[in-house]
C-alpha cells in the first residue's frame, strides 16, 4: 500500500485550513456562528463525507468485480455530535437491473472494504442500510 500523506496550512488566527495532498487542495472551515469564516465544511462534516464516499466506492468496487451492473448510487449520511459523534447513520440506493438480493448481498462486502469506517470508535452507533431500484425508476430521480 501506498502512503498517504496530506499537509495542513493554517495563516494567522482563523479555522480556515487548507488542505493540500499531492495533486488537491481543498478547504475545511469552522461555520461563522462557531468563530470561523465559513469558506469549506467542517472536518466532521469532511469526514462524514470520506465515510459516505468510501462506502459508496466500496460498493461500486465489488459491485464491478461481480459483474453486477450499478446505473446510479446516491447516498446520504447523518451524524450526531454531543462531544463526539455518537451515531452514524447511513444510507445507500442502488439503481441497478440485477436482482435486488445480489445487489443487497454487495452491501457488507462494501462494508469490510470501506476502511474509513475503520477508524471509528466501537461505542458510536453506526448503521448502513440499502434501497435497490430497478433502472428505470432512476431515470426519474435525476
Amino acid at each position: 500500500m501506498r502512503p498517504r500523506e496530506l499537509r495542513t496550512v493554517v495563516v494567522g488566527n482563523s479555522y480556515h485550513v487548507e488542505v493540500r495532498s499531492d495533486h488537491h487542495r481543498w478547504v475545511l472551515d469552522e461555520p461563522t456562528a462557531e468563530g470561523g469564516t465559513d469558506a469549506g465544511p467542517t472536518p466532521v462534516e469532511s469526514f462524514l463525507g470520506a465515510l459516505l464516499s468510501c462506502l459508496t466506492v466500496a460498493f461500486q468496487f465489488h459491485a464491478r468485480r461481480q459483474n453486477i451492473p450499478v446505473e446510479r448510487i446516491e447516498g446520504w449520511v447523518a451524524g450526531t455530535e454531543k462531544r463526539f459523534l455518537a451515531n452514524i447513520a447511513v444510507e445507500l440506493e442502488v439503481w441497478s437491473p440485477a436482482p435486488a438480493e445480489q445487489v443487497q448481498a454487495l452491501l457488507p462486502l462494501a462494508r469490510r472494504g470501506c476502511f474509513v469506517s475503520d477508524v471509528l470508535k466501537p461505542e458510536i452507533d453506526f448503521t448502513v442500510e440499502i434501497a435497490v431500484y430497478p433502472p428505470a425508476a432512476g431515470a426519474a430521480a435525476g
